[in-house]
């Protein structure tokens, strides 16, 4: 299932970068509401530029029993593990199941440009759940979480940087 959604700041791009590198933000969305848990597990910059975070996130979802069976017990969890592109102003992002193995697939982009006077951020992605009959279902909650989240994340991006605008 491929999403795209489209987030609009008030902020120039820099102070949008900045803050979406900034660790202390990162730490802030640990209790975003469509994730149980969402832990910065590391943040470390390249020799070329590049930074590579690694989030570890938990859903917030209620699977039906069907879908357990081939998952198993545990929540739907993974690690995100993104790397920004700075000449492109461009991150990439790639999910690692925690369970499930191979059953779930995603992979996305987030691009970052100035837009009337402010910043537009669009993070779009595929996912793919490989498990028959309730794949697509199951697809669509995942996607629908991801996309909650980005929304929330995008309201406190906002207000961290209006705050550190104007203290």
């Amino acid at each position: 299932m491929d999403f795209s959604v489209t987030h609009h700041f008030a902020h120039d791009p820099e102070a949008v970068v900045a803050a979406l590198l900034d660790q202390d933000f990162q730490r802030s969305l640990s209790d975003v509401e469509s994730l149980k848990e969402r832990h910065l597990e590391s943040q470390e910059e390249r020799d070329d530029g590049a930074v590579v975070r690694r989030t570890r996130c938990v859903l917030d979802v209620e699977l039906p029993s069907a879908a357990r069976r081939f998952i198993g017990n545990g929540d739907p969890a993974w690690i995100e593990e993104a790397v920004w592109h700075p000449q492109e102003h461009r991150w990439t992002w790639v999910v690692i199941p925690e369970i499930g193995g191979d059953l779930l697939e995603a992979e996305g982009h987030i691009e970052i440009t100035a837009e009337n006077g402010g910043t537009e951020r669009v993070v779009s992605g595929r996912v793919k759940v490989n498990v028959p009959i309730y794949g697509g279902r199951v697809e669509g909650w995942i996607v629908d979480g991801i996309e909650h989240a980005y929304a929330e994340e995008a309201e406190r991006l906002d207000q961290w940087i209006a705050q550190r605008e104007n203290p």
